[in-house]
């Protein structure tokens, strides 16, 4: 008999067929699922929605990091909130210009268990640079102003634990994380099938930063295929401020980022710049 896992997303269910399940428990927050898949290798499963997979994880974590810290002439300090599976660390910490990275994930279990199944990920969880911290990440922002040059929103969808993180207090709180220049960046679901909860998003961000652009990737695992990021500083644009010689120290590792992104990848859908 074949095992399959299979996500529903509204009225979108997507199904991969599985080798083995690895891991599976309850932790304090959420359900943590391990499988080993067939098409994309291991896959990470909070509360029933694919994290992430060996596979297609460089197009989330590139892409979540490298317009951003590209765009800041020197990202030293950068704060990641959520990302216990460290992909998003190790994607910092490409950037030599970086002095620190502070994780601030709730979940501990789920960096325990990343490390022991998904290695290619969490490997860098274990760098100097790194500091985690174990908490509330809306909290540890609000008691941290001024303190960072790029904030990483990495968190679940809009539900359970990660809800927080959509709110007005919370991106307020990014805001005055940032010093002067910073550059804050949250993935922000998908425009095929929940482009109302983007704009919302943006709409909240704006009454905090100038200058708030959507941005898309190509994340296979992910309801639709195609999944969307806000960028929000005040008054840099992404699109064309990016630090040459660092991105080509970048292009020599990545997956999926390619320097033409810094640019194209704010070329969302007609039907949502036109909203």
């Amino acid at each position: 008999m074949e095992l399959w896992f299979s996500e529903t997303f509204g009225d979108i269910r997507t199904a991969w067929r599985v080798k083995e399940v690895l891991y599976h428990a309850r932790s304090k927050y959420q359900d943590i699922l391990i499988l080993d898949t067939v098409p994309f290798g291991r896959m990470l499963v909070l509360d029933g929605c694919v994290m992430t997979t060996e596979r297609d994880e460089c197009a989330y974590h590139e892409m979540l990091v490298h317009p951003a810290l590209l765009a800041h002439a020197r990202p030293q300090e950068v704060c990641v909130v959520g990302g216990g599976d460290g992909g998003t660390v190790r994607e910092v910490l490409k950037h030599p210009t970086v002095k620190r990275v502070v994780l601030a994930e709730i979940d501990e279990e789920v960096i325990a268990v990343s490390r022991q199944y998904l290695p290619s990920l969490a490997s860098a969880l274990g760098d100097p640079r790194v500091e985690i911290v174990v908490g509330d990440g809306a909290r540890y922002l609000a008691d941290h102003p001024r303190e960072f040059d790029v904030v990483l929103s990495d968190s679940t969808d809009p539900v359970g634990p990660g809800a927080a993180l959509f709110g007005d207090a919370y991106f307020q709180s990014a805001r005055n994380a940032l010093r002067e220049g910073g550059v804050f960046v949250t993935q922000c679901k998908s425009l095929w099938a929940d482009a109302d909860s983007v704009r919302d998003s943006a709409a909240r961000l704006s009454r905090y930063f100038s200058t708030v652009l959507p941005y898309v990737a190509a994340v296979p695992t992910y309801p639709t295929g195609s999944w969307s990021f806000l960028l929000a500083t005040q008054g840099v644009d992404a699109r064309c401020t990016a630090a040459a010689d660092r991105q080509a120290l970048i292009c020599e590792t990545t997956r999926y980022y390619t320097p033409a992104h810094q640019s194209a990848a704010f070329a969302v859908p007609a039907f949502h710049a036109g909203a």
